[in-house]
Order: C-alpha cells, then structure tokens, then sequence
C-alpha cells in the first residue's frame, strides 16, 4: 500500500495538524527556541526576490473528452435497480437476504443479518455462500453448509464447519442508467431538467475543481520559487524538536488507524527504511521550520501578522462547524502553533497573489 501525501504543503500540514536539533548562528544554544515569536526570523534566514516571481503552472480545462469520461463514470457508480420475479437468483444480480449462520448448532457473532443485499459473484462472502444462493427463488429458504477458510481474521470459525440459513426476499438488477432527460430530472438537481443543462451543471462543478487545484498549484510552485532564492542558516534546535516530536506523534496516530507499524507507516509517506523513521521525520521537521521562518521573515519585511481578533474569529467558526464551544476546541490546541500556520496561509496567499503565472500578473 503506498500513502500519498501532499509533500508541497508539509510545513503547514504539520502545524494545523498538530497546532504542535541543529545549532543556529554559530555555537548558540537554539534550544528554547520552539516558535517563531521567540526569536527574529532574518537572524535565520537571507531572503532573496520573493515578489514578483514568475512560474509556470497548468492551466485550469475540462476537455469534451474528459467530461464525456466523467459523465460515464458517474452514470456507471449510480446503477439503477431493476426488481426481478420472474427467475430465480443468477450471477451478476443483486439478492436482498436474511442469514444466520450457525456453529454446531449455535449462532455465532457476526453471522447474522437481515435485509442484506448481495452482489452475487462479488465474492463478498467465504467461499461458496454466493454459489450457494445461485439458483434460489424469491422467498426461498436454504441451509448452505460450508467451511470457513483457514486462517481466517477470526480465529474462533477458522477450519471450522457451519451452516449458513439464508431467505432470499427479492431480487434486482443494477443496471446503468441512460442518460437522458428522464434521468436528469429523476435526480432532483435545481434548474437542471435536460441533458445539456447536466452537462453544463457538470462542467461548472469539474471546473470549480480544476480552477481550486490551479490555485494550490501556484501557491505551491510560488513557494518553491521563493525557498530557492533563500538562504538558510541551522534552523533552531528548539522548533525543530517541537515539530518533530508533533510529527512523531501524528505518524503514530495515522499509523494505528492503518493498523500499520509506525516505521512501516513513514517509510510509505517519506520514503527511507521503517527502522530509521526518526531520521527521516527529523528531516522533514528541520524542512518544516526552514519554510516557516522563511515565511515569518517575509511577513515581517511586509508587516503581514495575525492579530488575537483573526485568531478569536477563526477559532470561534471552528468551534461553531464542530458543533462544540469555543472553550472544548481550544482545550489543548497549541494557539502559537495554530497562530504560525495562520501566517504561513496569509504569507502563501500574499507570495501568490504578487506573482507572475505563465507571465500574466498573478493578481488578474
């Protein structure tokens, strides 16, 4: 399994995700310096040009091609159901069903369900069970003896023999649907009841994307103009392990949700080997610091900040689209941190705005 991450915006990724070692300047201890408002940024870094700067980034299209495609795509992924009664269950049909599954005679957990539907041939089940409800009419009931294979995820039923009893309630097809007026209007969409209207509606929204993943492109490719005309001391030793130590603890969190081991985990994101995933996430850390003392440098030779009323705003609607308080949302958020990753959106937003995009003014 490879896990892709958005490498162009690790620094912020790194500081909203967390909201939370390298001498600088010589021999001075850097280690109490953990963020950006506690030291000067320029003491880090040399910025060169970082105004004006001209990139190239892909323009934002949907071709016909490409919207035919996309319409396809979506017609196929919303089937229409298509009752069947006069045949019993084949392959390729979907069968609503109930199942109870029995071990020596005695319901076992997890091997019961009632309404179920059953794409036959999708091999959702052990094997045997769909071949089993093959051949069944509607209202049929069936005893399917088979074996659970071994090893199996629980070890309880693995080898073991058992007996599924399953009712077939009805049976459909899914079939994809035709596109057409008829269609457009089953979907309910507001002022949108032909087939060109859908199109149109379909456009507007590949469009919307397309024009969304253009601005990041900028931002990002502004930013990697920008960091090559900067020149870079030893981050601080302090910040570096404030964002190490967050990042650290981040991969072990995504880790478990992919019920991965850590080192296994980082080595898909990063790269590198699984046992030397502490390196590489120090490396990304000193990588993170290095963009956002860039950026707090250039914030300060533009006079951009973040004051407390932005913060309290921004942190308020927040809470409100979480449906909690203001008071439960920021019990343990690391505010400075969050504080830093408000600049460094502003700062992005400011660099792109005075760039040159495929030499037009990046402001137009």
């Amino acid at each position: 399994m490879k896990i892709q991450v958005n490498k162009k915006f690790t620094a912020a990724l790194i500081t909203l995700v967390a909201a939370g070692a390298l001498m600088a300047c010589g021999s001075a201890d850097t280690s109490g310096l953990k963020y950006l408002s506690d030291f000067k940024a320029k003491d880090f870094v040399k910025l060169g040009d970082y105004k004006g700067l001209e990139v190239q980034v892909k323009e934002p299209e949907i071709t016909n091609d490409y919207l035919d495609g996309y319409l396809d795509y979506l017609l196929m992924n919303n089937p229409v159901s298509t009752p069947v009664t006069d045949r019993s269950v084949k392959v390729g049909d979907t069968a609503n069903i109930d199942y109870e599954g029995k071990l020596d005679g005695v319901a076992f957990a997890g091997g019961t369900a009632a309404g179920y539907d059953l794409v036959i041939g999708s091999g959702s089940f052990i094997e045997g069970f769909e071949d089993g409800v093959v051949g069944m009419e509607i209202g049929e009931t069936k005893d399917i003896g088979l074996t659970f294979p071994d090893p199996y995820t629980n070890p309880d039923l693995a080898g073991k023999d058992v007996v599924f009893t399953v009712t077939v309630n009805s049976i459909s097809l899914q079939e994809t649907p035709e596109l057409n007026d008829e269609y457009v209007k089953s979907l309910g969409l507001e002022d949108c009841s032909t087939v060109e209207d859908y199109r149109n509606y379909i456009y507007d929204e590949l469009m919307e994307q397309a024009q969304d993943t253009f601005e990041e492109d900028k931002k990002n490719a502004v930013l990697e103009a920008v960091e090559k005309n900067t020149v870079f001391d030893d981050m601080p030793t302090g910040m570096v392990s404030r964002l190490k130590d967050m990042l650290v603890s981040n991969m072990e969190g995504y880790a478990g949700m992919f019920g991965m081991d850590v080192g296994e985990y980082v080595a898909n994101v990063y790269g590198g080997k699984p046992e030397e995933y502490e390196d590489v996430l120090l490396e990304q850390a000193e990588q993170s610091a290095r963009i956002y003392v860039m950026m707090s440098a250039i914030a300060d030779k533009e006079k951009i900040a973040v004051t407390d009323e932005e913060m309290d705003e921004i942190l308020t609607g927040d809470a409100q689209k979480y449906g909690v308080s203001l008071e439960e949302y920021t019990e343990g958020l690391d505010l400075e941190g969050y504080r830093e990753y408000l600049l460094f959106e502003k700062v992005t937003d400011f660099l792109a705005e005075n760039a040159i995009v495929n030499g037009q003014d990046g402001s137009k």
